[in-house]
């Protein structure tokens, strides 16, 4: 399964449009629109997209091009009680099965995850969220975190992609006790890839966007992906292979 999780910034609304298309054609075409309009061999497309920071500004521009892509989406159409929220884009040979919205415990800017259950070749859960924002959100995070870890562990083999808004020293609190395993880490800490978010061009960037994976998927690649102007996150993209099912004993 190829997995792409991206902040897509959609709660600035200024040039939305113009930032979307930029992000599907890096997404859809690997950044390159003249040479996959010369007839360029394409870079294969992610089988999962979650997205945050979603609104219905970001998700009427998304919807064309992912349904022209082969995605299903969830949700279908943009929520009328929230404004910022998350989608879900799968594509063959994964199908969306029962999905929900799970509200944190604790979360002052009403923050959860989206969880879906997807059919393929290996059927697995699939979770995106947004943590809480802010410094002060601190306590909320850790939280936040230990919830998503716990929902992990219900259906494996599972995955949460997403934007945890996590410090360094966040994560190293949480590292005790968290069962969920970091893809980065699995991967052997590529510096290339460390930095998610800026908070300004020229600064120093923090790793805020995660894999977190269940214990059954082995990480092929790890890698970021930008998409300058578009968004001020990178996205995230994992290649993950999980072990095979094992066998029935019926009729041993």
């Amino acid at each position: 399964m190829r997995a792409l999780s991206w902040n897509i910034d959609g709660t600035d609304h200024r040039r939305i449009g113009a930032r979307i298309e930029r992000l599907c054609v890096e997404i859809f075409l690997g950044g390159d629109l003249r040479s996959a309009m010369a007839g360029a061999a394409l870079p294969a497309m992610p089988h999962v997209l979650a997205f945050q920071e979603v609104t219905r500004h970001a998700h009427s521009a998304l919807r064309g091009h992912l349904r022209a892509a082969g995605f299903q989406m969830w949700p279908p159409q943009p929520l009328e009680d929230r404004e910022d929220y998350l989608l879900l884009a799968v594509r063959p040979p994964y199908r969306l099965g029962r999905c929900e919205f799970r509200p944190f415990t604790v979360s002052a800017l009403r923050r959860g995850c989206l969880v879906a259950d997807l059919d393929g070749p290996r059927p697995c859960r699939f979770l995106t969220g947004h943590l809480e924002s802010l410094r002060s959100g601190r306590e909320a995070r850790l939280a936040q975190a230990r919830e998503v870890d716990r929902w992990l562990q219900e259906a494996t083999p599972a995955v949460f992609g997403g934007d945890t808004n996590l410090r360094q020293g966040e994560w190293a609190v949480l590292r005790t006790g968290f069962r969920a395993q970091d893809a980065f880490h699995r991967v052997g800490e590529p510096r290339a890839h460390a930095a998610t978010w800026w908070p300004r061009p020229g600064l120093p960037g923090y790793r805020f966007d995660r894999f977190w994976l269940t214990e059954e998927w082995r990480v092929a690649s790890f890698r970021t992906r930008r998409a300058l102007g578009a968004s001020d996150h990178a996205g995230i993209e994992v290649d993950l292979g999980c072990r095979p099912e094992p066998r029935s004993s019926r009729g041993a």
